[in-house]
């Protein structure tokens, strides 16, 4: 499935797993290749194809005026580019991509595109404990006290999702382990009472997240932006398509409470929090939550 669109001097040919995440904002997909031509003109962009792996937000590589390259994103999602931008523009290259140009309102960013571009996954594949270190040293340059104003997305709103479906849940509805739901909710409550330092947070950090660049040795990607606790921010990278079984986990874990000076039992209990979030997720877009309960359960034996 895909839709071919002229779009200066190329066809928009969108992937299937792009217009199947956003087929129901019909409105804004028909609207994308108008909205592409009006960035490209307000920023004097190139546009190339967009990245055939993209499946939420619309992604490509494009040039700058002085030949540069450099890579477009639009996302229909205006408030998580809002913390994405905002997180970007913190960092302000230490640690993290660069920001080129930001239009908050289309939801669009223009960033450094890095060469080589080797994911973290390549590291991983030969050595994982390398591959954690260097996931260490990246929080160590994204992590600082956040300002007393900012546009970040605090981790109380981030988890929100327990509240919207606390009903559902807790009641148990289509099975939905209802005392897992309990605890996870209790844990969450009092890991954010108990934060003592709101810090900024990436909110997504993975293997896919981390690449090596010609600017510095490892920087980060795609951050949601979000401020709390430190420990909540490894969380992700025990899962995505990189996970691995609870052994490697635990040494993971072990590494990252090593480097960054991390409590283990709060890491523990915010993976908990966040797998299940991960599951109410799930719950709300009417898909399968049994992967996500699967690994929270798991998260207890690292």
């Amino acid at each position: 499935m895909s839709e071919g669109v002229d779009v200066g001097d190329f066809t928009l040919d969108l992937p299937s797993a792009f217009i199947e995440h956003n087929q129901e904002a019909a409105v804004w997909l028909r609207a994308l290749p108008a909205l592409l031509a009006r960035l490209a003109a307000q920023w004097s962009l190139t546009l190339a194809p967009p990245f055939p792996s993209i499946a939420i937000n619309y992604v490509a590589p494009a040039t700058r005026p002085d030949g540069a390259p450099c890579v477009l994103k639009v996302s229909r999602h205006i408030e998580d580019t809002r913390y994405e931008i905002a997180a970007l523009r913190l960092w302000d290259v230490e640690g993290a991509v660069r920001l080129l140009a930001a239009d908050a309102e289309r939801g669009a960013l223009v960033i450094e595109r890095f060469m080589p571009g080797t994911e973290l996954t390549d590291i991983a594949d030969v050595d994982d404990d390398t591959a954690t270190g260097i996931a260490a040293r990246v929080l160590t340059k994204l992590w600082r006290p956040a300002p007393t104003v900012h546009e970040l997305c605090p981790l109380d709103r981030w988890c929100a999702a327990y509240d919207r479906n606390r009903d559902a849940l807790s009641g148990g509805v289509e099975g939905f382990p209802s005392g897992l739901f309990l605890h996870a909710d209790a844990l969450r409550h009092e890991l954010l009472a108990s934060t003592v330092t709101p810090t900024v947070l990436h909110g997504d950090l993975h293997h896919h997240n981390i690449l090596a660049t010609g600017r510095a040795e490892w920087l980060a990607i795609d951050p949601k932006g979000l401020v709390g606790d430190p420990c909540f921010d490894v969380c992700q990278f025990f899962r995505n398509s990189h996970s691995m079984p609870p052994t490697v986990n635990r040494r993971r874990l072990d590494r990252f409470c090593a480097d960054l000076g991390l409590d283990r039992e709060r890491v523990k209990g915010w993976c908990l929090v966040h797998s299940v979030l991960d599951a109410c997720w799930d719950f709300e877009d009417g898909n399968s939550w049994a992967r996500a309960i699967a690994y929270a359960e798991e998260t207890q034996t690292f």
